[in-house]
């Protein structure tokens, strides 16, 4: 009977253990990611997009209000997401593509393609297309 309880506790300090260290792992990698997360993307259109350089310029609203024009370099770190929120290669991006960009310390943490795709991408559907047409 002492032997069955001692194996019993044994197994349980062991159980409790491992519930602990996992439930500290998962808590530092919440950490690491929620940095961008945490905070809103400023919206920004994409001016150029430079495959061979690995660079992506964007015009988006500056701290005074007016537009301003930011070129960042891809790193390895940055994720790129497509509007399902998938991972994507820089392939995906295009010039006049609305984004969402996430940054921290001057640098790109996160490029999200908006779902709405191209500016003005609805004008030109809502133009091409004209209700009634010709008889």
């Amino acid at each position: 009977m002492l032997r069955r309880f001692v194996g019993s506790m044994a197994v349980l300090c062991l159980c409790v253990g491992l519930t602990l260290a996992a439930d500290k792992k998962d808590t530092t990698a919440t950490k690491d990611t929620k940095g961008a997360k945490d905070k809103k993307g400023q919206k920004a259109t994409i001016t150029k997009v430079d495959r061979k350089n690995r660079t992506v310029t964007v015009r988006m609203p500056g701290k005074d209000g007016k537009s301003e024009t930011r070129t960042f370099r891809l790193t390895e770190e940055v994720r790129m997401l497509d509007s399902t929120g998938r991972a994507v290669a820089i392939d995906v991006f295009q010039s006049g593509d609305e984004v969402l960009v996430f940054e921290a310390e001057g640098k790109l943490k996160e490029l999200h393609k908006n779902k709405g795709g191209k500016t003005g991408a609805k004008e030109k559907s809502g133009t091409e297309k004209k209700p009634g047409g010709s008889k």
